[in-house]
């Protein structure tokens, strides 16, 4: 009868650590399928290259300005090249620059753009400023250019200095 007995615990403790180890075995694999589904977004596509701005200047009757006058036609004028295909949207903005404080959307225009890899298309916008540099603290500090790629979702910004910024007088 002890005999048996001692069987019968043996068994059972076997029993318990098989029970264990397929327990430890499941959350392995578990912990494992999370891990490859987090990363498959990354591994399963590449990621695609975002078009660069070439240009960016500003026009008043077809020649280049860094100032223009209240009131004045000016023209955004932006040429951007696609190293791979891009179909897509691209939203153009012209912006406000307002000192110590948020930036503002003075222009939006959202452009369909149909490029293989390697062309070029060039986008503008024309827009009559509203308002003169230089208003101090809170005030404008003129305008500026801002390109958003919609597919890639990547965002260009015109460089933070005068130039190639617009300066506008009263």
């Amino acid at each position: 009868m002890f005999y048996a007995y001692l069987l019968g615990e043996i068994s059972l403790r076997r029993h318990g650590t098989a029970k264990g180890q397929i327990f430890l075995l499941m959350i392995l694999v578990l912990v494992g399928l999370i891990i490859i589904f987090a990363l498959l977004p990354g591994l399963s596509g590449r990621r695609r290259v975002a078009p660069l701005v070439e240009q960016a200047v500003w026009q008043v009757g077809g020649r280049g300005v860094s100032t223009a006058n209240i009131g004045q036609e000016v023209e955004a004028r932006v040429v951007i090249r696609v190293v791979e295909e891009y179909v897509g949207s691209i939203v153009f903005r012209v912006k406000k620059d307002v000192s110590l404080w948020f930036d503002s959307d003075f222009h939006v225009s959202t452009i369909p753009v149909d490029l293989a890899g390697g062309e070029k298309e060039t986008i503008e916008i024309k827009f009559t400023p509203d308002e003169a540099s230089g208003g101090g603290v809170g005030g404008l500090r003129g305008y500026f250019i801002e390109v958003e790629f919609r597919v890639t979702r990547t965002t260009w910004e015109m460089e933070n200095t005068y130039p190639p910024r617009l300066i506008v007088k009263a």
